[in-house]
């Protein structure tokens, strides 16, 4: 599965927090299942709940570092996980989040596409990514939060 690492180095990029500490920020995936069909591929999805759990043990969590990994990750659904901010059911229950004074839970509900495609005597394993953004859409490079510069990135 290859979300769970994606996401990681998304926060990690763009998050100054993790880049300095980023033992505070730890993703564990739950249990998961894997959908087939009995179609003539091999072809499946996995679905799984991936928890992110960010620690501070020496201060409460800002409300600004909050913010700033929600935001963090609607960036990153947008492309990787696109249903759950298009899809009204989705929206209400694949992510969600607990909050207490030195933790901060989020879970999400993810899934990954795998082609299995047999030809020739080989057989092909394929991650496949999300349909591509519509060609309008534009992703930010930096974050502002009340007026102040909080993060920046290269892509």
């Amino acid at each position: 599965m290859q979300k769970p690492n994606q996401l990681q180095q998304r926060l990690i990029e763009q998050i100054p927090l993790f880049q300095f500490a980023p033992e505070k920020l730890v993703l564990i995936t739950g249990q998961g299942y894997v959908v087939a069909t009995a179609a003539a591929s091999l072809s499946f999805e996995y679905r799984y709940p991936l928890t992110l759990t960010i620690t501070d043990d020496d201060a409460p969590l800002r409300e600004q570092l909050v913010d700033q990994v929600v935001v963090t990750i609607l960036g990153w659904l947008r492309v990787n996980q696109p249903e759950i901010l298009g899809n009204a059911s989705h929206r209400l229950s694949d992510f969600t989040f607990t909050q207490q004074e030195h933790s901060l839970n989020l879970t999400l509900q993810l899934t990954e596409r795998v082609q299995v495609a047999d030809q020739d005597d080989v057989r092909t394993i394929t991650h496949l990514p999300e349909p591509p953004l519509p060609e309008n859409v534009a992703l930010p490079r930096q974050v502002y939060l009340n007026g102040e510069l909080i993060s920046s990135w290269t892509v």
